[in-house]
């Protein structure tokens, strides 16, 4: 990039909430920090600081990120209204006095939310990654609201793009970058899987991945759905890598679901893995079943079938390796086993190329970046 072109000592503030945003972002968190021009600080929040998720933090720390703010926001079970408000109070304290010119966030967790907003708030300028994705629960309502607070978006796709536009926003603020895990994607194509089993201690090849997650606006029904896939699960018998909820509200209904798979032969359940190991690890599977956006979104470039259960992933994926079907015991075994028979799929790929990190540090930089103005405006496109 033109040195001309570069900003001076802008101070930006990422936050990570999860181990998967976290594995997505980290380069960039890294190009951020090396660059001469920025004074890079990261707030660790969420469930990186709670034991019961694998207290995530210490990988950060290993990776060479120098300024942490550590930044716990929840106790367990606690409403997500809670922790919104948790957070949005300690990251708005934080910004300020951090003087911050700008808070990057990613997707749309609670975390990212509260980052928006305490920015927006603040006249520190929001910068959202992935923006424009759909998907069937809350959080598609929290990823358009954070879309609302910022001032620039780093979009996955055309797609993404044109549902940002259509949310009124300026197109000179939004730019297609890809999907920043599409580089631990490229990756994982050709990672062995024995260092993985070495770590966590899964099982040979072939097995199957669950990952289940809480529905917020079906609390009603997270327990019954999670007993409809682990019903499957075991009637389909074999090998088995369980990988825990995350933190939404109802994870606990997942989770006593979950605890039916404890010691059942050939089932490892895990409290979460690294993301890039976890890539690995759904490279090598013969399937992916639940409702977690790996299904209809890394599985299908990596070529692992999946079978997404329920409304959680609604709209997210047109993938043809991807099945969907409702929670119900005999729909998702019939859907594994088609899976099965048919095998792995060719690699599909929807959401750019790699050298997204490279990219979304790039426009940070630019001088024209930091001419946008401050106050934004509505465009009414028709």
């Amino acid at each position: 990039m033109d040195d001309g072109s570069a900003v001076t000592a802008r101070r930006i503030v990422g936050i990570t909430g999860t181990r998967a945003d976290f594995g997505k972002m980290r380069d960039v968190f890294l190009g951020l920090q090396d660059a001469p021009d920025v004074e890079f600080s990261l707030v660790v929040t969420g469930m990186h600081l709670l034991h019961g998720y694998g207290y995530t933090v210490h990988e950060i720390e290993q990776v060479g990120l120098r300024r942490l703010h550590h930044v716990p926001n929840q106790v367990a079970d606690e409403p997500m209204a809670l922790v919104l408000a948790n957070s949005i109070n300690s990251i708005a304290r934080l910004l300020l006095s951090e003087s911050a010119d700008l808070v990057l966030v990613h997707g749309d967790r609670v975390e990212a939310l509260a980052g928006a907003l305490a920015g927006s708030l603040t006249n520190t300028r929001v910068a959202h990654v992935e923006g424009g994705e759909v998907s069937g629960t809350i959080d598609d309502s929290i990823r358009h609201s954070i879309t609302k607070h910022a001032h620039l978006h780093f979009v996955a796709n055309d797609e993404a793009q044109r549902r940002v536009l259509q949310l009124g926003e300026d197109a000179e603020r939004v730019h297609v970058v890809g999907s920043p895990e599409i580089d631990a994607l490229v990756a994982a194509l050709d990672a062995p899987l024995e260092p993985v089993q070495e770590r966590y201690g899964t099982p040979t090849r072939p097995y199957g991945v669950l990952a289940f997650h809480p529905v917020t606006t079906e609390l009603d029904r997270n327990r019954a759905h999670a007993e409809a896939v682990v019903d499957a699960v075991l009637d389909l018998g074999g090998a088995w890598v369980v990988i825990d909820p995350n933190n939404d509200e109802g994870t606990f209904d997942v989770k006593a679901a979950l605890s039916r798979l404890d010691g059942v032969p050939g089932v490892t359940r895990l409290p979460s893995m690294r993301f890039a190991a976890y890539l690995t690890l759904l490279r090598h599977a013969q399937v992916l079943v639940g409702n977690s956006s790996s299904g209809v979104r890394e599985a299908p470039v990596l070529g692992t079938p999946s079978v997404n259960v329920g409304t959680r992933q609604d709209g997210r994926s047109p993938a043809s390796s991807v099945r969907h079907v409702d929670a119900d015991c005999r729909a998702i075994v019939a859907a594994v086993e088609d899976a099965s028979r048919e095998g792995r799929t060719l690699p599909e790929e929807h959401f750019g190329t790699a050298g997204a990190a490279r990219r979304i540090v790039e426009v940070l930089r630019e001088a024209s970046s930091w001419a946008l103005p401050l106050q934004k405006r509505f465009v009414d496109r028709g």
